[in-house]
């Protein structure tokens, strides 16, 4: 009972402080300029102190002292009195300079400077990450890797603070997980701290849940990221090397998940931007709107429901993170298992946008070699894949020293071999997949003339041979033919996610058959066109009975034609597009709903033409162009002037 008292004490201290201190603090905010004025990139309506983290700073530091000072001073843990007093100081300076940004607005790479800054100065105070992994690391790798870790957890919490009672739950739920770790760990004095930290969060919550009357502010967040980086150093997992490093990261998983999908999106962006040379590059310390609360409540949800949403998903992981350093056996199998699952649903759900820029870039990027550049990349890929499986099958798994011979044979007859066959006149976006099969036929073919030639030039067992090219064949086809497939499947990935990502002003489209028809025109959607056309292909309904509620072409048939005003209403159809040509009567029941529910009506036939209350052809649209391409961009259309709408070219018939 007496171990108990003394973490509901602190956290009653912490709860209790941080509750009384925050209306003292709401009222200082005027003065001290601290106010969050609304604007475009604001969720909220009206002025909002933000001066909020000034008392979450206070009520923690408050019950530390109980900590340090009260009854249970010098517990077991790696976190004592020298240590608070190095946390003590970098949180102060860290807390001055978010309230000077709060207050003056400063600039991200100012901002990443002092936080660096306090991360060094931690650094010497002996929070490290060779400290925490508990193996001696080279003094740069050290404080490299320190630095990061500090930058990550700070930004991450920064970031994730723009949705009412975001940043304080996540802080709070993460604090008590990683408090929860270390208690298992038999580190009370560390949990202690964590522990103070959950009950300011929670104190601080009591205002800040929606609808919030204050707000963090950077001093806030930082502070509470910082907090978290600081203990998680200082904890010993006493686990392999993988759970040790993946246990912290995932008791702050949400926020450490929004950091790092904001910064493959903005780079990914911003590589887009440096191939195109269109001058709007995005920063990548910028602000978007594209963090994962905002796409929550992009998908419907209120502000409540996103963040409780997102309290479930941290609890969720932080209980993965919690069975990886309870369980004694297999912790590592159930640690990679909650990972996949965890990855799966980021990826499935929440990335959409970044793996749409990403394909940008992809595509992009291969355009731009021309002529002997585009060959001489091509190739120097295809060479380094080959070396790469030469050097892995014979030097690593078959363990023989090969020769200049055993180079020449597996690099230079496999690579003559597809050369001959003119892979490198083909564009590979814009293949068949014949043609990734027929590359395959072609590389087994001189990995076949390989073997004649090794058999007669080395001295390894036919047996040896066989099994060395069959592994070099798999390897290097990975490099090759995978290489070639993935610009493929990212240019059919981007059209999926560009029909799928919707904007505010997008136009939800519904495909009428599923046909053949219907697959041409959802390929044409792969054309560089028709991606900046601001419409979000929402299904496709068809009479079929093979393909009710099943998916084609990577969308969802949504019913039949007897169903079809219920899906309009149901998903907010705004357009509907015929790809077959239905009987009158059915036609003339599809168009009697275009007044009933303002919907555009068109149709196509290789090519997309809109269609007048008769059903008769008004022609085919004119071309689509607008300058921005990104489908998280806004773009303004009226749904009453056809020719602003988005238009398709016809389809060349090779493709």
């Amino acid at each position: 009972m007496h171990t108990v008292i003394k973490y509901i004490v602190v956290f009653l201290i912490s709860l209790v402080s941080s509750w009384i201190l925050v209306p003292f603090v709401k009222k200082l905010a005027p003065a001290l300029k601290m106010v969050d004025e609304p604007d475009e990139r604001r969720i909220h309506k009206t002025p909002i102190p933000r001066c909020g983290g000034i008392a979450v700073f206070i009520a923690t530091h408050l019950a530390l002292l109980v900590v340090f000072f009260g009854p249970w001073q010098n517990l077991g843990g790696f976190t004592q009195f020298k240590e608070w007093l190095c946390i003590l100081a970098g949180s102060t300076i860290l807390l001055l300079i978010g309230i000077f940004d709060d207050i003056f607005d400063m600039k991200s790479w100012f901002k990443l400077l002092g936080q660096l800054g306090v991360a060094f100065i931690m650094y010497l105070g002996g929070f490290s990450f060779e400290g925490f992994l508990g193996i001696e690391l080279a003094w740069y790798i050290n404080m490299g890797a320190t630095l990061f870790w500090f930058a990550l957890l700070i930004n991450a919490f920064n970031l994730i603070d723009g949705m009412d009672g975001a940043c304080a739950g996540l802080g709070m739920i993460a604090s008590a997980g990683l408090a929860g770790m270390l208690l298992s760990l038999s580190q009370p004095t560390d949990a202690l701290v964590l522990i103070a930290l959950a009950g300011a969060c929670l104190g601080f919550l009591r205002y800040n849940f929606n609808p919030a009357s204050i707000f963090l502010g950077d001093c806030g967040s930082m502070f509470i990221g910082f907090l978290l980086a600081a203990v998680s150093l200082k904890a010993n997992v006493k686990q392999q090397m993988v759970v040790a490093l993946v246990v912290p990261l995932l008791a702050v998983g949400v926020p450490a998940f929004d950091v790092i999908l904001a910064v493959w999106r903005r780079m990914g962006r911003k590589l887009v931007s440096m191939i195109r040379g269109d001058g709007v590059a995005t920063k990548v310390f910028g602000p978007d709107l594209d963090h994962i609360h905002h796409k929550l409540m992009r998908s419907g949800m209120t502000q409540r429901k996103a963040a409780i949403a997102l309290y479930g998903a941290a609890i969720f992981i932080c209980v993965i993170a919690l069975g990886a350093t309870a369980l004694n056996d297999n912790r590592t199998a159930f640690l990679m298992v909650g990972m996949i699952v965890v990855i799966h649903v980021v990826v499935r759900k929440m990335a959409q946008i970044e793996l749409w820029t990403t394909t940008q870039v992809m595509l992009e990027g291969v355009r731009r070699p021309r002529n002997l550049v585009g060959i001489l990349v091509a190739t120097g890929w295809d060479i380094s894949s080959l070396l790469f499986a030469t050097y892995f099958v014979f030097g690593l798994v078959l363990g023989r020293s090969f020769s200049v011979v055993h180079l020449a044979v597996c690099v230079a007859i496999p690579f003559a071999t597809i050369y001959f066959y003119n892979i490198y006149k083909v564009v590979w976006t814009r293949s068949r997949s014949s043609q990734l099969i027929v590359l395959f036929l072609q590389l087994l073919a001189g990995e076949s003339l390989a073997y004649v030639a090794l058999l007669w030039a080395s001295d390894l067992t036919a047996g040896e041979i066989a099994l060395g090219l069959c592994l070099h064949t798999v390897i290097s086809g990975v490099g090759i033919i995978g290489a070639r497939a993935s610009l493929r499947i990212a240019r059919d990935l981007s059209a999926w996610l560009r029909c799928s990502v919707s904007t505010d002003n997008d136009l939800n489209t519904l495909i009428l058959g599923a046909g053949e028809n219907a697959i041409l025109y959802l390929r044409q959607a792969s054309f560089e066109d028709q991606q900046r056309a601001p419409r979000k292909i929402v299904g496709l309904v068809d009479d079929n009975p093979a393909l009710y509620h099943k998916s084609v072409y990577g969308f969802p048939v949504l019913g039949n034609f007897s169903e079809l005003e219920e899906v309009i209403k149901e998903q907010g159809i705004n357009e509907l597009i015929f790809t077959h040509y239905y009987d009158d009567e059915l036609r003339s029941d599809i168009l009697a709903l275009k007044t009933k529910y303002d919907l555009l009506v068109r149709d196509f036939i290789f090519v997309l033409r809109d269609l007048d209350d008769s059903g008769e052809s008004k022609g085919i649209l004119k071309p689509y162009s607008v300058s921005e391409t990104d489908p998280t961009k806004t773009v303004s259309i009226n749904p009453e002037k056809a020719e602003a709408a988005p238009e398709e070219q016809p389809v060349s018939v090779s493709e």
